[in-house]
């Protein structure tokens, strides 16, 4: 990714814990707003920032209590207190841990009656403390702070079912992008008129919703499919597409949202009502997709495979996969054979090499919305490494950039400057560690060439 120079060095205080924050751009002025006099315009030369964290506490344990032996931590988010929410997938429960690290309690366990939760995959916390859960074959269930179960809104995923994450907006409504929504009912032979563009929906308690705002489609992409067999089985899987565009956003205090849906360094500002009033852009070019780059994709993706991961098999699926079963002799789940588990590694192989490109890599991999409403974006890097982390605000006000190997963008930000990370340790033993940004440093923004 090419970088935009930074020729000058700087002494740079600056303060993450609250607004404003100061930094001192390269030979450039502030910019409007009330960020401070050392900001910087979004056009300014890149400003290395180094921001230092203090450890808060750890939890997750290979033996101990019931609670602290995750099985799958799928989300985590704070409460106005810094209470921290960490919700598993495998026990189907939140486990509430309060400000200093403590277990506090449990809310819901694994089920499929009034209150519990089958397979969650996402979770938010409104301001009043009540929590959404989306539960992937139930829809989404609320609770109240303390745990009460207050309600549940099923949602068919013929038309239009939230994804993860999912994110709470001040009026008591959740904000996700489809899971599958419009391809599904597509698939299934509906009738319906999808969308134009990539919905993200707005979803409300008494289970209606509708389309907060249609994201950008981006290029039109040739759809491609990969097939194999295994005795009377027979398994089509879409193609994947690499680089793919994101569909990133974040809600800011007063219900704004911060979206990235573009192959520039792009950011629509979203009001209430999903729509557009202001674009925040950096003179970052994306990069042309080469012979080079390509090659270095898929051989990424083969020794992730080979190393017993999915190759990077979460790129955008174009298609759902489907998978259509004849009649078989013996007994068993023929899903589970060696003979199949080898087709289906060998599918994957394939869907590797026959990876659909797009002819420039966009500049924004991800972003997110911290509770002083700064917007950290990631940038995109060459395969095999990791972009760096600029931080902005929503009135257009550039502060600096993290770099790539220093602190990354949290599964969960906090009040007081909390960031909840969830790691796995050398066993795979899954836990979730909460730090805390440390304010009032010296940084040096170094001269980039």
């Amino acid at each position: 990714m090419r970088k935009i120079p930074c020729r000058t060095r700087h002494l740079v205080p600056f303060v993450l814990l609250s607004l404003p924050v100061a930094a001192a751009g390269c030979g450039g002025d502030a910019g409007p707003g009330d960020a401070g006099p050392a900001a910087a315009g979004l056009d300014s030369p890149d400003i290395s920032l180094a921001p230092g964290v203090e450890e808060v506490y750890t939890v997750g344990v290979l033996d101990g209590a019931e609670w602290e032996m995750f099985g799958s931590v799928v989300g985590v988010t704070f409460g106005e207190d810094g209470t921290l929410f960490i919700l598993d997938n495998d026990a189907g429960h939140i486990v509430v841990v309060d400000p200093s690290g403590e277990f506090a309690r449990t809310i819901s366990n694994k089920g499929e009656g009034p209150g519990e939760l089958s397979q969650p995959i996402g979770m938010a916390v409104f301001p009043d403390g009540g929590i959404g859960v989306n539960d992937l074959t139930r829809g989404i269930q609320f609770f109240g702070r303390d745990g009460e179960f207050l309600g549940a809104a099923a949602f068919n995923m013929t038309d239009g079912a939230p994804g993860n994450p999912i994110y709470a907006l001040p009026d008591g409504t959740i904000l996700s992008a489809e899971l599958i929504g419009g391809s599904l009912s597509r698939l299934l032979g509906g009738d319906d008129a999808e969308p134009e563009g990539r919905p993200i929906r707005r979803y409300r308690l008494d289970g209606t919703h509708d389309v907060f705002h249609a994201a950008w489609p981006g290029p039109p992409v040739e759809e491609t499919e990969t097939e194999t067999q295994a005795g009377n089985v027979l398994m089509v899987m879409s193609g994947m597409e690499a680089f793919p565009l994101p569909l990133s956003f974040g809600v800011l205090r007063d219900g704004r949202v911060a979206l990235a849906d573009s192959v520039g360094y792009r950011i629509k500002i979203l009001d209430a009502s999903g729509q557009v009033t202001a674009t925040l852009e950096r003179p970052i070019p994306p990069v042309a997709v080469t012979d080079e780059i390509r090659d270095a994709e898929r051989e990424r993706r083969l020794a992730a495979l080979a190393e017993g991961g999915g190759g990077g098999a979460g790129g955008r699926f174009i298609i759902s996969s489907t998978v259509s079963i004849g009649g078989t002799a013996g007994r068993g789940n023929p899903m589970e054979s060696e003979a199949m588990q080898e087709a289906m590694r060998r599918m994957q192989e394939d869907r590797i090499q026959d990876l659909m490109f797009p002819e420039e890599m966009p500049v924004i991999r991800n972003l997110a919305v911290d509770w002083s409403d700064r917007i950290w974006v990631r940038r995109s890097a060459l395969p095999g490494e990791t972009g760096p982390t600029d931080i902005l605000t929503p009135d257009g006000q550039y502060f600096g950039t993290i770099a790539p190997d220093a602190l990354r963008i949290p599964a969960a930000f906090g009040p007081d400057g909390l960031l909840a990370y969830i790691e796995a340790d050398e066993l795979g033993v899954q836990r979730v560690r909460v730090v805390r940004l440390v304010g009032d440093q010296l940084l040096e923004a170094f001269d980039t060439p």
